[in-house]
């Protein structure tokens, strides 16, 4: 409880001034940002609840695992990313859950200041106005896994009849995917790259501190060498 009181108070404090830019730019700013707010509003009210839910819930382990403390971006991953660029001069990850999903719906990749802060401000914007669960329901449902697997069709044609009832750990390997996409011709060395997150998200501390996720997994097995 302490924790979670730490981290709502430090994640306010960081991300205030964000929060106010970002209703302003609701309310005040170009019609295009609201169009893409539109945009991902929609896609989210016509994908919420069409993933099972325990691919959502691996999702937020393995690529957002603050997810419950953050109101669309985390700060602590962004001073993170920050620290690690001025130090070893490389970029590291950052993006929330809701970030990603906003890249996905509005096609803007590009590597620049600009886009990365109006990011911020509509991942912020959506939140305000849909539950994350929706949201990380509609990210799966539009997601990029690879060669000929897009979204929530790619899933469904992927786990077939088990759709609905795959297992955390079958779960798991194919959300590790939005990192690793699968090749034409999956190689050794991308199911050993897959391998090796999946593992690396099973000991990371958050999740061995999830007893409740952590029995789900135990119950399917810890080790997740496969190469489906």
């Amino acid at each position: 409880m302490a924790k979670k009181q730490v981290l709502n108070f430090l994640f306010w404090v960081l991300v205030i001034p964000l929060i106010v830019i970002s209703r302003w730019f609701e309310k005040m700013s170009s019609e295009r940002f609201r169009t893409d707010l539109e945009q991902c509003l929609d896609v989210v009210d016509q994908f919420k609840e069409s993933v099972p839910y325990p691919f959502v819930r691996v999702l937020i382990e393995a690529e957002d695992h603050r997810n419950a403390y953050h109101f669309g971006v985390d700060p602590i991953g962004v001073l993170r990313a920050v620290w690690v660029w001025l130090i070893y001069g490389h970029t590291q990850g950052a993006s929330t859950i809701e970030q990603q999903f906003v890249r996905v719906v509005t096609g803007r990749y590009e590597r620049t200041a600009v886009r990365k802060l109006r990011e911020q401000l509509l991942a912020i914007a959506i939140v305000r106005h849909r539950p994350k669960k929706s949201i990380a329901s509609a990210y799966l449902a539009i997601a990029f896994f690879g060669s000929g697997c897009v979204g929530l069709d790619g899933l469904k044609s992927h786990f077939g009849h088990r759709f609905h009832s795959a297992s955390a750990k079958q779960a798991l390997r194919f959300v590790t995917r939005l990192k690793y996409p699968r090749p034409l011709q999956p190689s050794a060395r991308w199911h050993s790259k897959v391998n090796a997150r999946c593992e690396a998200i099973w000991l990371r501390r958050d999740l061995g501190a999830n007893k409740s996720l952590q029995r789900t997994f135990k119950k399917d097995g810890i080790s997740f060498f496969g190469t489906n």
